[in-house]
């Protein structure tokens, strides 16, 4: 316990030094960008397009290992970690489940761009409510974040700084990552486990249910949590966030068209219906989103069929739907009655 107190205050004074930049706010771009040119992204991901329904082959189970657990109050936590199948670094997750409880349901819940948890001070957290209805939850640590964060670049940074390519090699390794980790819960005894994540976790988790369906039945998810999600991946180029670091015109600048980006769609939006039933899929979407913008979510439950029950529509944004949770817990209680069925 003292080694992680030490180390969160470790990283609260690394994520806080940010504040010393403050000053060239202004004057420096909000990202350090390396687009990847188009001919490189087609040598890396050309084959993928070529096949878009074995784009996200399942992973060959690696090794996985599991740190000393620590129990407070009625709960469990400990880390696994595993080389990642993609990116050859090191995939970390973080687990927390209930005490006594024999062979709880999963959640692996997958965070958004530039949210790493574990590098600031313990906040209140509307899953926890989870583990407190007997279900484990496994946050893991996205691609290029916290523990991943690569040297010279901060948090995420690389999504967005490498262009198209960012996304399509962020969502190749956590989709692999997260299809480990569904395998690592059923091991563990889980006969019930979901996926789910907010903003970029929600768009790699319905990716993982898309690409599921031609994955061996013990990786299938049974359940999908998707929070501030949408269904069109383009909608993302022209979305609040996008607009704010100046994505379009720097994709703009180094020769990436419309109909460039467009091309690539079929690897970063799901094409086919999940694995799951649309009964056990539940989604939040902020009618006032913009970055992941509501319209295009509408339209993916839609199509995919979710019961109205499932489907909760809030009149907020992109950050205030995540953060509704704490004071609206329904669609919590819903995700817990489907892993209970």
């Amino acid at each position: 316990m003292a080694a992680e107190r030490a180390r969160n205050r470790a990283a609260f004074r690394f994520m806080r030094g940010r504040s010393a930049f403050l000053p060239w706010l202004k004057r420096l771009p909000p990202v350090r960008w390396t687009i990847t040119p188009a001919e490189e992204v087609e040598a890396r991901h050309g084959s993928r397009l070529a096949t878009p329904e074995a784009a996200y082959p399942p992973p060959a189970q690696p090794q996985i290992d599991t740190s000393h657990a620590v129990a407070d109050d009625g709960r469990r936590t400990y880390w696994v970690r595993f080389p990642s199948p993609v990116l050859g670094d090191t995939a970390w997750s973080k687990v927390i489940e209930p005490v006594g409880i024999d062979n709880p349901p999963t959640l692996i819940f997958l965070h958004g761009i530039g949210v790493e948890l574990e590098m600031w001070p313990p906040t209140a957290d509307p899953l926890d409510d989870l583990v407190n209805h007997g279900v484990r939850i496994v946050r893991p640590t996205a691609p290029w974040h916290a523990q991943r964060m690569q040297k010279g670049f901060y948090g995420g940074e690389p999504i967005m700084g490498r262009g198209p390519d960012g996304l399509l090699t962020c969502f190749q390794a956590w989709v692999a990552e997260t299809a480990v980790l569904v395998g690592w819960a059923r091991n563990a005894g889980s006969a019930t486990v979901a996926v789910g994540g907010y903003s970029l976790g929600a768009l790699a988790s319905q990716l993982v249910a898309n690409a599921g369906r031609t994955w061996p039945e013990n990786l299938h998810a049974d359940a999908l949590f998707l929070v501030a999600t949408t269904g069109g991946a383009l909608g993302i180029v022209d979305g609040s966030l996008a607009r704010g670091i100046g994505l379009a015109a720097e994709l703009d600048r180094t020769g990436w068209t419309h109909n460039e980006l467009e091309r690539w769609l079929p690897l970063l939006e799901p094409s086919a219906p999940p694995v799951m039933s649309p009964r056990n899929i539940v989604m939040i979407l902020g009618e006032a989103d913009d970055l992941t913008p509501f319209a295009g979510g509408l339209a993916l439950a839609r199509r995919w069929n979710v019961p109205p029950e499932n489907l909760f529509q809030r009149r907020q944004g992109h950050f205030s739907a995540a953060l509704g949770l704490l004071s609206d817990p329904a669609p919590i209680e819903r995700i817990i009655a489907v892993l209970r069925r």
